[in-house]
């Protein structure tokens, strides 16, 4: 199971890479807020526009949990409703959620592979720097939404 799932993951960091070439690239960074249980991180991303309305994101998340530590590491197909300004996205991908409970690094680190599902919005500032929010649902972790809000650099 785990060399399927890096396989498929692989198989989306090329497709990207690819797509850089043909499409636009943007750089994200910004918060991400679990509205169940008010754990804070802070996440970090690419997007990758590989055919009309649709992008590929892969992003990495680091939470501050109160005692351990935990990760998420995303992978997000994107198709944008809208164009323009703001513009409206409907998203679907793989998530894999490491924590480890323990305080400090050692531990047991356990791993929570799942989906995401959501809906966000990208507005542009200018032509060069915009704003995104996101609301989706990760399957691990009891279905626990998430609520995103991130600066976003078009590389473009």
């Amino acid at each position: 199971m785990k060399k399927i799932v890096l396989i498929f993951f692989l198989s989306f960091l090329t497709a990207g890479v690819f797509a850089q070439e043909q499409g636009e690239a943007r750089l994200m960074a910004g918060g991400d807020y679990r509205l169940t249980i008010k754990d804070l991180g802070t996440f970090i991303g690419v997007e990758y526009f590989f055919a009309d309305r649709f992008s590929l994101a892969p992003t990495f998340t680091v939470w501050f949990p109160e005692i351990g530590n935990s990760f998420n590491l995303n992978a997000d197909l994107k198709y944008y409703l809208t164009e323009g300004v703001s513009q409206v996205y409907l998203l679907a991908g793989y998530s894999n959620y490491w924590i480890n409970t323990q305080p400090g690094d050692p531990g047991l680190l356990q791993t929570r592979p799942g989906g995401n599902l959501g809906v966000g919005a990208y507005l542009a500032a200018t032509e060069k720097f915009g704003f995104i929010t996101e609301v989706k649902m990760q399957s691990q972790n009891t279905r626990w939404p998430v609520l995103r809000v991130g600066a976003v650099l078009n590389l473009n």
